[in-house]
């Protein structure tokens, strides 16, 4: 095999990519619109998110907690008449996030008690993480309140309300508390907040669909006969077949940069330790391109190719987690996603998000590799065969 003729192949291929104005649109424009898109759709809010309340006591210092929400910067307040239909609506994603004040919190507070406001969240969204310190701001300060006038009305000899009036600058400990709830359930494997998740799952759904669809290209090269001349020149199979996978595992990890430094430059987004994330790109890649060649060697048309590898993509990497987060599914539907090597580079994806290094993500790795080491081979062996007929 001639490393230099590989990498010719390669070049060519490249090239022929650079000028098709469809296949650019697919491999740049589309991922930077969907980032766009997305990234959007999480901050545009990000002044006023919708925050659900239910009020299980009636009382003048529960409409008062309430207002004081209704009045802060980053909450549109939307009312429920029972916790179940506001913990239903925050694990649908309907709203950031919940407030549930209980029965006799207005009691408690004027009597120098304890209560306990619950705060509803799903631990697989962002919005939340911005709401609760507000919501833990503003009902400390409501307790802090409370226990003041409780404190002076017990010594004064005043009446409660008369009391709230004078206890401005006493901010003795709050005794509310804010307890968080999660209504999803929350693996060791919770996944890391704000843009940084969905900006990884667009970079492994357009690598594995941009590969596939690269099987029309290498259709067209054999209907063409472009395969059987450069066969015609001292160039050996091996060296052809070196030089389709040079190329499309060089367009897949473009286009990985590409996704990846959108999401980074323009949302921020945090994709943890860098050799870590540029080891899980090529390992990823790895297997899309195998995948990409062995699909171009079993369908005939180029037509195949663009109606099969794009909805086949875009249902693998649904099953695989890249369009909503794999814990949120029941067990089953997360053992089956993990048939799929989506499901593997998106746990790592998490995992590099939550702090782990390269070696904290070696068993992804290792899966990866379990998965390129089977259909590297295979692929090659396909086009090997379908080359030399």
């Amino acid at each position: 095999m001639s490393p230099r003729r590989a990498l010719l192949i390669a070049e060519v291929a490249l090239l022929r990519v650079a000028r098709d104005r469809v296949a650019l649109f697919f491999i740049v424009a589309l991922p930077l619109l969907v980032t766009f898109t997305i990234g959007f759709a999480i901050f545009r809010n990000i002044g006023a998110l919708p925050l659900g309340v239910v009020e299980e006591d009636r009382g003048p210092l529960t409409r008062e907690l309430v207002a004081r929400l209704a009045r802060s910067p980053v909450a549109r307040i939307e009312r429920y008449a029972d916790a179940e239909a506001l913990r239903r609506d925050v694990r649908h994603g309907t709203i950031a996030g919940g407030v549930v004040v209980p029965a006799g919190y207005d009691e408690a507070l004027r009597t120098g008690g304890s209560a306990e406001v619950t705060f509803v969240l799903s631990p697989t969204r962002s919005a939340p993480e911005g709401l609760r310190p507000a919501v833990s701001a503003i009902v400390a300060d409501e307790a802090a309140r409370a226990q003041a006038a409780a404190f002076a009305s017990g010594h004064a000899g005043v009446g409660f309300d008369d009391a709230r009036g004078l206890v401005d600058e006493i901010r003795p400990d709050a005794r509310v508390t804010v307890e968080p709830e999660s209504v999803a359930v929350m693996s060791s494997r919770a996944v890391y907040q704000g843009f940084s998740y969905p900006a990884s799952a667009n970079t492994i759904l357009f690598i594995f669909i941009t590969a596939m669809a690269a099987a029309g290209g290498l259709i067209s090269a054999r209907k063409l006969g472009i395969d059987r001349r450069i066969l015609a020149t001292p160039t050996s199979v091996a060296t052809l077949v070196a030089g389709h996978f040079v190329g499309r595992l060089t367009i897949g990890l473009l286009q990985g940069l590409v996704v990846v430094g959108a999401g980074a430059l323009l949302f921020g987004a945090r994709y943890g330790d860098p050799a870590g994330v540029a080891a899980l790109v090529v390992s990823f890649a790895l297997v899309a391109t195998a995948v990409g060649i062995f699909l171009g060697t079993v369908l005939r048309t180029p037509e195949q190719a663009s109606a099969i590898a794009p909805p086949l993509g875009i249902a693998l990497g649904m099953l695989g987690g890249t369009m909503w987060p794999l814990e949120i599914v029941p067990q089953a539907m997360r053992t089956l996603g993990h048939v799929t090597p989506h499901a593997w580079a998106m746990d790592a994806f998490v995992a590099l998000g939550r702090g782990a290094d390269l070696a904290g993500i070696a068993p992804q790795l290792a899966v990866l590799g379990g998965f390129a080491a089977v259909l590297l081979p295979l692929a090659t062996w396909r086009l090997r065969r379908v080359l030399v007929g």
